[in-house]
């Protein structure tokens, strides 16, 4: 038994010898292996014997599909734990293996055989059918040499009881082809680098950077309406139906632009009417009429009550029609500013009912020198 052992032992070495001094392709795709190992199998409860070593060489071939076949021969000894005496085991098995892809040089595969194992022991000599199932993984060391790890189920046919094994060794590939490297498809040209290839541009030539459309014409887009394209526009995003120049930006016109607005108030009140609402949607209209101006409000009151009273309760009216042209008409707040005044710039004269209802007011005014955007 030693002997046959030390024969396994010496053709795995000369096994690795020879691979050494075949070239292998990167890529194992398809050729002959050879696969010297060990393996440590631990053996069913049921069965006297201590779990063995066994020394293992696998002759097989990897075709060019994910499937290969190894066939096997493992030999060692174990031990009669009833007795103490020595125990030949010899395995012969078949399996068919299944590789999945090789990611960063790491092969995972899928095993399924069988074969005979058998146990001389004197004239004691059992050999059983057996099948098994497992799994393992090749790591690549070289290009044609791996370290092989796996594991198995084994399973006596003939007295039903079930093994497990852990097996390392080496794998190497003999002769092998590489399966041919996937040639690359050239990549359509694009003379002009504007991402449509030369058989579909229809406008070869475009400049660096120019947007394109299908045909690799240039995109004549003008996203504000404006009359200026978009590649031209220095001031896109200008409200529509406004005048432009040749740059896509406002044309303004400085002029003396005036809106009045007076608002009255009951006594004593900073409710506006709802009669008002018209005077100051005419406000807000001429302000959405000219975007760039702003509107100064003004409260005032008449002479009644202290001055100090007057002036709060006028800030409250010119706050109130403030609050309508934003809230209600829609006019941006940084546009509008309000001031109370108090009592002290009377309309008219506080000696009469009708003069005071007069200067109980909001008065608005428009900037005197209004930018406005030309329509």
């Amino acid at each position: 038994m030693k002997s046959r052992l030390s024969s396994a032992i010496r053709l795995a070495l000369y096994s690795a010898a020879l691979g050494v001094s075949v070239q292998a392709t990167a890529e194992q795709a398809s050729g002959f292996t050879i696969a010297p190992g060990f393996e440590y199998q631990m053996l069913d409860m049921d069965l006297p014997l201590d779990n063995p070593f066994l020394g293992s060489i696998g002759l097989g071939y990897k075709t060019s599909s994910p499937w290969g076949f190894e066939l096997a021969y493992l030999m060692g000894e174990t031990e009669l734990n009833t007795a103490g005496q020595d125990v030949d085991l010899e395995t012969y098995r078949l399996d068919a293996m299944y590789h999945f892809n090789d990611t960063d040089g790491v092969q995972p595969y899928l095993l399924v055989g069988g074969g005979k194992q058998s146990f001389d022991y004197g004239n004691w000599d059992i050999e059983n059918d057996m099948v098994n199932v497992g799994g393992g993984l090749k790591i690549a060391i070289n290009d044609m040499l791996s370290l092989r790890s796996e594991l198995r189920v084994i399973n006596d046919l003939e007295r039903e009881l079930t093994h497990y094994s852990v097996g390392l060794g080496l794998n190497f590939l003999l002769g092998g082809q590489s399966a041919p490297a996937p040639v690359k498809a050239a990549a359509p040209r694009d003379a002009d680098g504007d991402g449509v290839v030369d058989a579909q541009d229809r406008c070869p030539g475009t400049p660096a950077g120019t947007r394109v459309d299908a045909n690799g014409c240039e995109m004549v887009t003008d996203t504000d309406s404006d009359g200026v394209v978009d590649a031209s526009d220095q001031c896109p995003g200008t409200s529509a139906g406004a005048k432009v120049d040749e740059k896509g930006c406002y044309i303004v016109l400085t002029e003396i632009k005036e809106v009045q607005l007076r608002v009255n108030f009951e006594n004593n009140s900073f409710v506006v009417a709802q009669d008002s609402y018209s005077e100051i949607e005419n406000v807000a209209q001429f302000m959405r009429e000219y975007p760039l101006t702003k509107v100064n409000l003004g409260g005032h009151t008449d002479d009644r009550g202290s001055e100090a009273y007057n002036l709060q309760l006028s800030e409250k009216r010119a706050a109130a029609v403030a609050q309508l042209l934003v809230e209600r008409f829609g006019i941006d707040q940084s546009r509008v500013k309000s001031e109370g005044f108090g009592e002290s710039q009377p309309l008219v004269n506080n000696d009469t009912t009708e003069n005071r209802a007069q200067n109980r007011r909001v008065t608005a005014r428009v900037s005197a020198s209004v930018e406005t955007i030309k329509k």
